[in-house]
């Protein structure tokens, strides 16, 4: 992980502190909740469960929102063309389908850190780090068998073919991750800061956003009640979030700690959001090491996530092998026991802080340090 001049006590320690962290998290987050549950049949995979069950009443011509709402006085949270679209599964019994789900789910988990790790260039070898950061979070993820461990991997894919300079293919899978995702729509704004503002990255940007736009205006036009049904269900996400799944992105945070007004929080989110981008432009252009595509998507990655409405842990996946990068390779030019105690802090952040504030918070953690590198130039250029 560090150099080969690694202060052997500090990667001890780390490892030590890593280890009974993750365990600790691994018997209170899996054992209890999944293994010694006795009901465990019924909240394994529990999120892919629901994607069945919205399926299967939209199936029979009823309106999945406002039905499981009241059955169960829980709302569902995927789009209409979610439901639309695995309408087809609900054909057959829920344990044949989940079959097939698992492998899908299985080969996306694994494939997520192995496409990143492809585009940055390290070694498959460290997969077990995508295991253990911030407690184990991904091994938590997993066992939900959210829809969103696919998505995942189908982004790392859009990243891979945009650091071959394949922009084509980028843009429509995330125009598709975006429609059965929204929060992906801002991670439009990558290749603006990877390869800066420029005319034919603006063109494609706007004619994709309009084809998704366009679809999402559609998706209203032909099935105007269930679309508003799922807009309606999307109020209900703010009491979501409280029990450990990370729920802390920065409209949340504008939301329940500084105001009260939905109007305040919405104009306060987009105005940070915009300011921090157009930020984000002039880092990139005045720091020579973003200048490099592997870099310049990792930072991009983080950054973007950090101002995600709602930072859900599903979403710190994508995020690990990009953190991991940056903290494994940057230095900086202090002394050589100060540069490691600094790394070993970050790699200590990374993999050991459970809170659900944890994985914004390091992303802000980096954000910051790139930021100040402008004003104090203290990154090595390498």
């Amino acid at each position: 992980m560090f150099k080969k001049n690694t202060n052997i006590p500090l990667i001890i320690i780390l490892i030590l502190i890593t280890l009974a962290v993750f365990l600790l998290n691994f018997y209170n987050e899996i054992l209890k909740n999944y293994i010694e549950n006795p009901y465990f049949f019924k909240i394994f995979f529990s999120d892919f469960f629901l994607i069945y069950k919205g399926s299967e009443i939209l199936n029979q011509g009823v309106n999945p929102y406002e039905e499981w709402l009241k059955l169960h006085q829980v709302p569902f949270f995927n789009p209409p063309i979610v439901f639309n679209f695995f309408k087809f599964i609900s054909n057959f019994e829920y344990v044949f389908v989940l079959k097939f789900w698992l492998f899908f789910l299985f080969l996306s988990f694994f494939l997520i850190p192995l496409i990143f790790f492809r585009i940055f260039k390290i070694k498959s070898k460290f997969f077990f780090i995508f295991l253990i950061c911030f407690g184990g979070i991904s091994v938590s993820v997993l066992l939900t068998g959210n829809l969103s461990v696919i998505l995942g991997c189908f982004f790392a894919t859009s990243l891979y073919f945009l650091s071959k300079n394949k922009y084509q293919h980028f843009f429509i899978i995330l125009s598709i991750l975006s429609l059965i995702k929204f929060p992906y729509l801002i991670f439009f704004g990558i290749p603006f800061l990877t390869e800066g503002i420029k005319k034919e990255i603006f063109i494609k940007t706007f004619l994709y956003l309009f084809i998704v736009t366009l679809i999402y205006f559609s998706s209203y036009y032909f099935n105007n009640e269930l679309f508003t049904s799922w807009l309606m269900s999307l109020k209900f996400s703010k009491y979501i979030g409280d029990d450990g799944d990370f729920g802390r992105g920065l409209f949340r945070i504008l939301n329940d700690y500084f105001f009260s007004s939905n109007y305040l929080t919405y104009v306060s989110y987009f105005t940070i959001t915009g300011i921090v981008f157009i930020f984000l432009i002039l880092l990139y252009k005045k720091t020579p090491i973003l200048k490099k595509k592997d870099w310049a998507i990792a930072f991009s990655v983080i950054t973007l996530s950090m101002l995600l409405p709602r930072l859900k842990s599903y979403d710190v996946l994508i995020t690990i092998p990009s953190l991991f990068f940056i903290i494994e390779n940057i230095n900086f030019k202090v002394r050589e026991f100060s540069n490691l105690f600094i790394k070993f802090t970050l790699f200590l952040m990374l993999f050991c802080w459970t809170s659900p504030y944890a994985p914004i918070s390091l992303y802000l953690t980096i954000f910051l340090i790139f930021a100040l590198n402008l004003k104090f130039n203290f990154i090595e250029k390498k």
